[in-house]
Formats: C-alpha cells, structure tokens, sequence
C-alpha cells in the first residue's frame, strides 16, 4: 500500500513541466464547495460561486509554480514537475548551488502574482474602480470609484445576484483576481522555511554566513513562525493553518537533520556523510531501536528519491547529448551549434564547476 502522501494525479504537461493534482487538494476543495452549496445561510448559487473562486485560486498557484520554473531556467536550470496540493504548490527545480540563481527562482514566483495583480488592477482602472486591499472578503468585492467617490459593491455572490448591484460581472472577476493574487503575494513572503520569505532569507544570507548557516538561521526563523501559526490556528479555530503549521514544522526539522548528518555542506563545518573519525570507534555501540518514520517523513523520502532518479536520468541524458555535441563540433566546428546547443553546453559545463 502506498504511502497517502504521495497519492497524486497527472493533469498535463505544459512547457516541458509535468503538472500533478494531490488527491488532497481534491478533498479541500470538495470540503469548501459543499460547506456553502449545503449552508442555508447562503443563497441560491453560492457553491457555483465557490467553485469559479476555487477555479481563479488554482490557477493562480499554477501561474505562481510556473514562475518558479521559469526562473530556474532563466538561471540556467531546469524544471521537472509542479505538483499542487492543499498547502499551495511544491515545484522541483534544478538550479545551479549559487545565492543568486536560488535567490531569482523563489523571487519569479511572487514576481507573478504581482504581475496578475497588475493586470487586474489595469483592468479595473478602465472602469475608475480602485482594486479591493488584500484582507477584505473576497465574496464581498468593494471597489472604490474614484470618479464618483463612492464605494461599490456586488451583491456578494457572483452568480446568486441580487437586482441592482452597482458591478458588471467582469469587475467583480478582476476584483477577486486581485484579492487572491495579492493575498498569495504576502502568504508567500512569510519568513518561513521551505515558503518563498524563507528561501529568500536564506539566499541573502547565503554569500555572508555561507549555505549551512544561511539555511540554520531560516530554519530556525521557520520554527518560530511556526509557533505563531500554531496558536493563531487554535485561537480562530483554522485547521488549514494547523496544518500548513504542521508542515513547516517537518520541513525545517527535515533540513535541519540533513544539515548536521552532512548533505551539500555539514551544518557546523564538517561533512559527516563522509563518515565518522572519531577515535571511540572500537567502543561497542549501544544498541538503539530504530525509531519507525511516520507518513510525512516517508513522503518525504520517496520524493527524495524520486527526484533522485530523476536527476540520475537526466543526467545520463546531458551526457549522452554531450557527447553528441562534442562529436558535432569537432566534425562542422563550434560555428555549427545551435543557439539552444550552446545555452545547453554552458548550463552542463556550469553544473560541473559547481560541483568542484
């Protein structure tokens, strides 16, 4: 029996990316559909409503996970797949072990929703309609007219209409484009590791305290952000915020684990991967039960592998289509290659300096 965390579905691959749907994400939205479908506090067409709003939302992180993949080419990379799930999007990019590249792909993910923020904020402008601030409730939609000077608003629900709301249906689309993008826009700028605030935060302090420390002090930062969602999601009673709590919690303690067993660079100076020196080695070992690793860990750990092989794959391929090159420029000359051709040779040249 598979492990429930890596239950997932393929819905289609867009520009060389292969985009998953985790059944949870499924489980979420069918949550919030039929709590308002079946509220009798809402009226007639309120669960359409909900689904065209669910629909912007997962569009809008699908847009949001693609501006992570674009900047991980742009820095010379590569992305693999996006995978959405209820806490927002997980993007598995290849990206050269440099502050700047990581720093310029976690900033193209917000950079996006600002740019649909803007494009909806435009839109609106060509009605005088000022776009709603981020924390209002979306169902309501108040847009200020600066012409007038009045304040508008729908009848709340964009398909139960009520007669005589003041905006057309296209601003009251914008509106909520606007609302979420910008909402994603701060919730991703959370100082809290592995979210964008976090992966920042590292990258700027990456080329001053280096990559182990840079990523110890954004793990703990991450646990103390985790702390206040904690409590604030038992004080409004959210368990979405648990869990993305909860989340945060194993993704900072998984770091931080890799980070002192070794990995790119041990935590506090020294690779242990490389395995132990120390002089108590003929001392017998305490025999210590090995502790059963829970769901989320195995989740983990299957996606480590998985991008593993993935990357093991891939290489084989750059390899392979290296060689091809190198055959092609010594029979037509480095003339003959292709503009693609050469980005390729520099981005494999590029990935093996950086391992040096």
């Amino acid at each position: 029996m598979r492990d429930p965390f890596t239950w997932s579905f393929p819905i289609g691959r867009f520009f060389g990316i292969n985009v998953r749907v985790h059944v949870l994400l499924v489980v979420v939205f069918l949550g919030f559909y039929l709590r308002v479908a079946y509220d009798k506090d809402y009226p007639v067409g309120a669960g359409a409503d909900v689904l065209i709003l669910l629909g912007l939302l997962f569009v809008s992180i699908l847009l949001h996970e693609f501006g992570h993949c674009y900047g991980a080419r742009l820095m010379d990379g590569d992305a693999q797949e996006v995978l959405l799930w209820p806490l927002g999007g997980l993007a598995s990019v290849d990206v050269p072990h440099a502050p700047r590249a990581h720093a310029v792909t976690t900033i193209m993910g917000p950079a996006v929703n600002v740019l649909l923020c803007a494009l909806a904020a435009g839109a609106l402008a060509t009605a005088s309609l000022a776009p709603p601030w981020p924390w209002w409730y979306p169902f309501e939609t108040p847009l200020h007219n600066w012409s007038t000077g009045v304040t508008q608003y729908n009848s709340k629900y964009f398909l139960g209409q009520i007669p005589g709301q003041a905006l057309d249906w296209w601003q009251v689309l914008a509106g909520r484009i606007f609302f979420l993008n910008a909402n994603l826009f701060l919730f991703n700028l959370i100082p809290a590791y592995p979210m964008d605030g976090g992966r920042l935060l590292q990258a700027l302090l990456w080329p001053r305290l280096g990559y182990a420390r840079a990523t110890l002090w954004a793990v703990f930062v991450g646990f103390c952000c985790m702390f206040v969602m904690a409590v604030v999601s038992f004080a409004i009673n959210e368990s979405l915020l648990l869990g993305l709590a909860l989340f945060i919690f194993f993704s900072c303690r998984q770091q931080w684990l890799l980070l002192e067993v070794g990995g790119e660079e041990g935590a506090f100076g020294y690779d242990f991967s490389q395995g132990y020196t120390s002089l108590e080695r003929d001392q017998p070992m305490p025999h210590v039960r090995a502790k059963r690793p829970n769901f989320f860990q195995r989740w983990l750990k299957r996606r480590a592998d998985r991008k593993r092989l993935l990357e093991e794959q891939r290489r084989e391929e750059d390899e392979r289509r290296m060689d091809e090159l190198l055959e092609k420029i010594q029979r037509q000359g480095r003339q003959s290659l292709t503009d693609e051709e050469n980005r390729f040779l520099k981005r494999v040249a590029d990935r093996y300096r950086n391992r040096s």
